[in-house]
């Protein structure tokens, strides 16, 4: 029988553990010649979570799949949590290799797919790879809470005039170059003195432009700086969902005082809400 391999990790961690490409592929090749199968292409997807069915290689070989002309009978995986993490895309995608005579094999978790029985341990094994897809991300986003609580840096790139700064096995912000820092200032002082979004870009563009950098500021880019509770010395999380990337309630965040150097005082960032909310309010 003619094969395809579908191969992933989802993380640099994981490629260092059993689950790296090389094992995957040393497990596959080897079942395949247990068997008297010959694999004629090998699909792979590196760094890419199995939440979703969003992953290059993996799209491709569904197509591939439901071609007329296919020169495979079966998908062999090394863990059918390679395949997929999600309950519903393993059953949509089965459902749909299955119209075309294409099964999806494990290595590690044989079953029996055409068998009652079969069908059953395959099930089971899904719905324990969702839960623990699904739990591993509840503990991470417990984690992620109590260093919230805490203070300290939950992810992502620090606000412009910070850096990131490593305390033991914790994250934190410290001051950046003086030239951004004295930036952050002034913007905070131009929009406490009622200037809006299209003045300071303009004003920051022409001081750019003299100190010969090549950075250029929008509108967008600075508004949202000037919304910024960080430089206040306050770290804020939660304040989008991470399900569908919308802004939580602000009675979600978790604002955290004095985690880090502030680079204005709540006077001036006063004075700059007040000349803000003005403004939004002429609109």
């Amino acid at each position: 029988m003619n094969v395809v391999t579908y191969l992933r990790v989802s993380s640099e961690q994981q490629a260092h553990r059993e689950l790296s490409i090389p094992a995957q592929r040393e497990a596959l090749i080897k079942h395949a010649m247990d068997k008297g199968w010959t694999i004629v292409e090998e699909y792979l997807d590196e760094a890419k979570s199995a939440k979703n069915a969003d992953r290059p290689d993996f799209q491709r070989m569904v197509a591939a799949a439901q071609q007329p002309n296919k020169n495979f009978k079966a998908i062999l995986v090394h863990k059918f949590d390679r395949f997929s993490r999600s309950r519903e895309d393993h059953i949509v995608f089965k459902a749909l290799l299955k119209k075309q005579g294409v099964s999806v094999l494990s290595v590690s978790e044989p079953t029996e797919p055409d068998t009652p029985h079969g069908l059953l341990l395959e099930g089971m094994l899904e719905v324990i790879s969702e839960f623990y897809n699904m739990n591993l991300k509840h503990e991470t986003m417990k984690g992620m809470k109590e260093n919230a609580i805490q203070g300290w840096h939950c992810g992502g790139r620090p606000p412009y005039g910070y850096r990131l700064h490593k305390v033991g096995s914790r994250v934190s912000y410290v001051l950046g170059p003086d030239e951004e820092v004295q930036t952050v200032k002034l913007i905070f002082q131009a929009a406490a003195e009622g200037a809006g979004g299209k003045k300071i870009p303009r004003m920051l563009n022409e001081l750019e432009a003299s100190r010969g950098s090549g950075r250029r500021w929008s509108p967008s880019t600075v508004l949202s700086l000037l919304s910024n509770h960080a430089y206040l010395g306050y770290r804020t999380w939660n304040r989008k969902s991470e399900v569908n990337g919308c802004k939580n309630d602000p009675k979600e965040w978790i604002v955290t005082k004095d985690c880090h150097p502030a680079i204005i005082d709540e006077n001036l960032w006063n004075q700059a809400q007040i000349h803000l909310n003005n403004r939004r309010q002429q609109v």
